[in-house]
């Protein structure tokens, strides 16, 4: 009884009166694809309005709202069962454009597909100025093919080579903020994927210690401008290491700093704090030399 309550009521609210239907389920050969987005149905709109893919992904449409809906392509090239409450529809696209479509039952919500033979992934973190960072994308390319990474005027910045996964990446060092995508070989001048949104800071870390109650030592750096969620590496440098040594990761706080506890040391060492990507290992910037005891 229930069941038929929950599909009635979907099929008045939706505006029109249409048969009740069960979850749709993906199309035959429309597996989902590692990276392939799913675009949530809201009430009155498809919420990620325009989604990149990879050809050769399938997307995923997931109706999450009480109001039947389903996903009709503009062009009539693919057409989704009515999907009540909780339904899914996959379409997989394997050649390259852009694919514009609408839920017949609300022909005011629209959304589209752009689908690429190379997509660059945007980058979890800031880039400092001139120094390395790590870009990576997926490519619907044979391995071994070449991929250029070109910046806001369509120089090459970097290139890479596709491995046996589809992946690739390649390291740039922007000098200020700007976009980068990935050209594969053939698509000549305007070609290529999407671009993705760098953005780079000239940032500064000053830090310093004190011993505080029960004869811990704190280190207090300042991330400067503003970077909350940053990663920062306390290193010290340490004999039986030869050098710096990692001893501490965090993250930078809401008020732009970041805190470490040691026990004490029993003797004078250097310390310093690292600015870093979020692999904690690309430096982005450091604080001056300081020592702890």
């Amino acid at each position: 009884m229930r069941s038929t309550f929950v599909s009635v009521f979907a099929a008045v609210v939706s505006g029109a009166v249409v048969p009740a239907s069960a979850p749709a389920m993906p199309m035959p050969g429309s597996t989902a694809s590692p990276g392939a987005p799913t675009v949530a149905i809201a009430n009155a709109a498809f919420a990620t309005p325009h989604v990149d893919v990879l050809a050769g992904d399938t997307v995923t449409w997931h109706n999450e709202s009480v109001r039947v809906h389903d996903v009709d392509a503009d062009d009539g090239s693919f057409l989704s069962p009515r999907l009540a409450m909780d339904g899914t529809f996959g379409r997989r696209f394997d050649a390259v454009g852009t694919y514009a479509y609408h839920c017949s039952l609300h022909p005011s919500m629209r959304g589209s597909v752009g689908v690429y033979r190379v997509l660059l992934s945007a980058p979890r973190d800031a880039a400092a100025p001139g120094r390395p960072l790590v870009l990576s994308g997926r490519a619907a390319l044979p391995a071994g093919a070449a991929v250029s990474i070109v910046d806001d005027a369509d120089a090459v910045a970097a290139t890479a080579v596709v491995d046996g996964s589809g992946a690739f990446s390649a390291t740039v060092r922007p000098t200020a903020s700007g976009s980068f995508r990935a050209v594969a070989d053939g698509d000549g001048d305007g070609g290529g994927g999407p671009p993705v949104q760098v953005l780079v800071l000239d940032r500064s870390v000053r830090a310093s210690a004190a011993v505080v109650r029960g004869g811990r030592v704190r280190v207090t750096a300042l991330v400067t401008p503003s970077s909350p969620g940053a990663t920062v590496v306390l290193q010290l440098r340490l004999k039986e290491h030869f050098g710096w040594w990692p001893v501490r990761t965090t993250r930078v706080g809401a008020d732009s700093r970041a805190r470490f506890v040691l026990p004490r040391q029993g003797h004078r060492v250097a310390a310093r704090v690292l600015l870093t990507a979020a692999d904690g290992a690309t430096e982005l910037a450091r604080s001056s030399t300081f020592h702890v005891r």
